[in-house]
């Protein structure tokens, strides 16, 4: 019998977002624009944080670090409740890429990289 070269969830993430999953990636030691990546902000705030695909999502490349990371945590907690809030809450919950939400730490790469865009 032969195997799949790669298994159908694995398959399935790469046809509809055109990444392969990063499962085992060493979430340590990732920059701030790879964990931007990695917990698929990129799908919905686009490359730079400044190309978002929807009306509901905000531009948020070059915004100052703290602004983003009191936001991203407000939204992670549940403290905000507008329509952008639960679709990236939403967003983060169900992403294939995302084995858990970002840490503190990985938010804070994350908007220190995103103010220099």
């Amino acid at each position: 019998m032969m195997r799949p070269l790669i298994p159908s969830l694995a398959f399935a993430t790469v046809l509809i977002t055109g990444t392969a999953p990063a499962w085992s990636a060493d979430r340590a030691v990732m920059e701030g624009e790879q964990l931007f990546s990695y917990h698929g902000c990129v799908n919905c705030h686009g490359a730079s944080g400044s190309d978002p695909t929807s009306k509901l999502v905000p531009k948020i490349g070059g915004l100052e670090a703290g602004e983003i990371m009191e936001k991203s945590r407000k939204i992670l907690k549940g403290e905000t409740t507008s329509e952008e809030a639960k679709l990236m809450k939403s967003a983060i919950a169900y992403s294939q890429s995302c084995d858990a939400p970002p840490t503190d730490a990985e938010l804070q790469k994350i908007a220190t990289w995103l103010a220099t865009q």
